[in-house]
């Protein structure tokens, strides 16, 4: 029993320290790539040598960097697969030798934008690989924990003072932690990093507590730099488009002299694509300031009839443009809801957009209002005719910033309404989730705590 708890605990530890290490190292990776983007343009732009020393200064650190991981991935005994393939597809970018001069010319494209995204797509997935390897040495803990309990019952036939010895020291040494493991890994597949274990032992387990630790707050770290990062952009960009847009309008209007047929369709066009960048920017900042809690929220009991019907109202222009029908029946004799009534109306709105979105023309969305889980839980239920969603994408949806391949290139948005959702209603006292239906289409399904 020993040979195996200490087996998983070295086991466990060494991935996980090995993974943190990682984590930390492709973050310098991804920023090395930025930075190296970003001084060959300012170099081209302004001419300066300063930015080509500064492009082989980045440079060379991703060549360190990526030697030092594909190391740490060998040490960790598992095949290095993304890491190797990120430098066999894209090294030839890193190792050309592009001289000043060169680099200065008009005609030169050091990378093209596609093979860019390509490149930070598979840093993303090299990324998302290590924290599944974490996610199996915690697997792996808990598979050779099973192990050791069939051991102890075994010990418990042989002598019934030893097996209760041997439970009672299980239970504490390896159960406990275990079970504060699970519920860290599962608070931070819901991207909450503020979890940290307690385990104060000075052993394996309070070594790969220590690591956990610091993965949950490099992370933390990462995504409140991530936010800060939007939310400072989004203000930035705010100002000079606020001002673009005023200047459209107007030119529309005729306010600098008349403007012909042809030039009112491209001023239309570039009018409604300011308000396309605008909806984006406040989607990034209503997120942003969700994670800051910024927002005081004021909790009080409301009709969930009537949000619901003010909800569908915001929506009905867009459904009839499309011939989409909203249908919902009150619930009879509904409870009063207790929350943010502003908050849960986004929730909703944010559904029924996606539920348009994905609908066909002429179709249907029923929204329904049931009691229960309990007596003390409302459930809202938005169901659409849409192609619904496959199982193994239903854990990701809710994920920030996620948006499934298949319509990143003709749908709008940036994969923030159903996260902004999730946090709104966990913040609120409910649940999310979502299934498909039978026929055809989804449910997403929220419950609210009633007064």
């Amino acid at each position: 029993m020993f040979i195996k708890v200490r087996e998983m605990s070295d086991i466990s530890a060494r991935i996980v320290g090995i993974s943190n290490r990682i984590a930390v190292l492709s973050n310098d990776l991804k920023n090395s790539l930025l930075d190296m983007d970003v001084n060959i343009k300012k170099l081209k732009l302004l001419k300066k040598d300063v930015y080509f020393d500064y492009f082989g200064t980045s440079r060379r650190n991703y060549q360190k960097v990526l030697v030092e991981i594909i190391d740490l991935d060998r040490r960790r005994g598992t095949p290095a697969g993304y890491w190797r393939n990120i430098d066999r597809t894209f090294g030839g970018y890193i190792h050309a030798d592009v001289s000043k001069g060169q680099s200065v010319n008009e005609g030169y494209t050091w990378i093209a934008d596609d093979v860019m995204d390509q490149w930070m797509t598979s840093i993303a997935a090299a990324r998302k690989d290590n924290e599944d390897k974490i996610e199996q040495a915690l697997i792996l803990i808990n598979r050779l924990s099973r192990q050791v309990m069939r051991n102890c019952m075994i010990g418990f036939g042989i002598s019934i003072l030893v097996g209760i010895m041997g439970v009672w020291f299980i239970s504490r040494s390896i159960i406990v932690p275990l079970n504060k493991l699970k519920s860290g890994l599962k608070r931070v597949s819901d991207d909450n990093y503020t979890y940290e274990m307690d385990i104060a032992s000075k052993d394996e387990f309070g070594e790969l507590a220590a690591a956990f630790n610091d993965m949950n707050r490099q992370l933390k770290a990462d995504d409140e730099i991530r936010s800060d990062f939007i939310a400072t952009l989004s203000h930035e960009i705010r100002s000079p488009l606020s001002s673009i847009r005023e200047s459209v309008n107007m030119l529309t209007e005729e306010v600098l002299g008349p403007v012909n047929d042809k030039q009112k369709k491209f001023l239309t066009i570039a009018a409604n694509e300011i308000a396309r960048i605008t909806s984006l920017l406040n989607h990034l900042l209503d997120t942003s300031i969700l994670v800051s809690g910024i927002n005081k929220r004021q909790v009080a009991p409301f009709d969930p009839n009537q949000l619901v019907q003010s909800a569908i109202l915001s929506i009905t222009p867009g459904a009839k443009a499309r011939g989409i029908r909203t249908e919902f029946k009150p619930l009879e004799q509904a409870p009063m809801v207790k929350g943010n009534d502003k908050e849960i109306m986004q929730v909703i709105i944010n559904i029924l957009d996606n539920a348009l979105k994905f609908s066909p023309n002429n179709s249907r969305v029923d929204i329904r209002l049931t009691r229960g889980p309990g007596k003390h839980f409302l459930t809202c239920n938005i169901s659409d005719e849409g192609p619904g969603i496959p199982e193994d994408k239903q854990s990701l949806i809710f994920k920030k910033y996620y948006r499934a391949r298949e319509v990143r290139k003709h749908m709008d948005g940036v994969g923030l309404g159903l996260n902004i959702a999730r946090r709104i209603v966990q913040e609120n006292g409910g649940e999310i989730f979502v299934e498909n239906k039978p026929d055809k289409g989804c449910t997403f399904s929220f419950t609210l705590p009633v007064v």
